[in-house]
């Protein structure tokens, strides 16, 4: 089966070099918080009343890797797809990048499975990269950002540092990522959707699916404050029809 690599940038303190990079395996982690204990009581209190949930937490999941793309305009099912700004990690030849994708999915299947939403759509990552070994000894202060655009309103959906989430030493600890075929593509988890972009929403009388990321555009970015640098992604999710007229 023929996959197309990915054409990376890796910035890093040398200088820039550029880099084609096969895709071996894509996956992501959900449930991915810092607080594994409290999140793991909210995930038996929903499995106990028989909603979506995993067993464990963090838990990973596979991405086909046809749906990775860098393009800043592709086709989705219907108009209910959204993103969600992550982390994304990047397990090369024994050499770790980072750089930030988004976790786009299908927000109507969202509450009825944990797999299926993930497989609907395509899955953004930007076309810059740094080592993780200029980021690691500061990890937590990295910056995760997203904002989706609707009708001429921005709104911020995500702001927050990357020690809302376990770090990725814990996922590349993990038996599940360590069993993924390499060159890996790892989406870390997705940080908390603010309370103020629900107050933006409510104060505009915006589409509620805005705080699930459904909108014109999203934009991606992480940023490094020590460093003095970021990287960002934009993209547009262009809806086909659907059958929601037909029901």
């Amino acid at each position: 089966m023929r996959i197309d690599p990915i054409d990376m940038v890796i910035q890093s303190s040398e200088g820039k070099e550029s880099r084609s990079i096969p895709i071996g395996s894509v996956c992501g982690a959900r449930f991915s918080s810092r607080d594994v204990e409290g999140m793991r009581k909210t995930l038996d209190e929903m499995l106990a009343r028989g909603e979506s949930g995993t067993k464990t937490n963090p838990s990973i999941f596979r991405i086909a890797r046809y749906l990775l793309t860098q393009s800043d305009e592709f086709e989705v099912q219907g108009s209910l797809t959204g993103g969600e700004a992550e982390i994304v990690a990047i397990r090369d030849r024994g050499e770790v990048l980072i750089t930030v994708g988004s976790d786009q999915c299908d927000r109507e299947l969202d509450p009825l499975f944990q797999d299926k939403p993930k497989q609907m759509c395509p899955h953004p990552v930007a076309a810059v990269a740094w080592p993780y070994s200029e980021v690691r000894d500061h990890w937590n202060r990295l910056q995760i950002h997203s904002r989706v655009e609707m009708a001429g309103h921005v709104v911020t959906m995500q702001a927050s540092p990357a020690s809302e989430l376990v770090d990725l030493e814990y996922l590349l600890a993990m038996d599940s990522v360590q069993a993924m075929p390499d060159p890996m593509i790892l989406y870390c988890g997705a940080v908390p959707t603010l309370a103020a972009a629900f107050d933006t929403v409510e104060k505009h009388n915006l589409p509620a699916t805005m705080t699930s990321g459904v909108g014109e555009r999203f934009l991606a970015r992480l940023t490094d404050p020590v460093l003095g640098r970021s990287i960002e992604h934009q993209y547009r999710a262009v809806p086909l029809g659907d059958d929601l007229h037909e029901r």
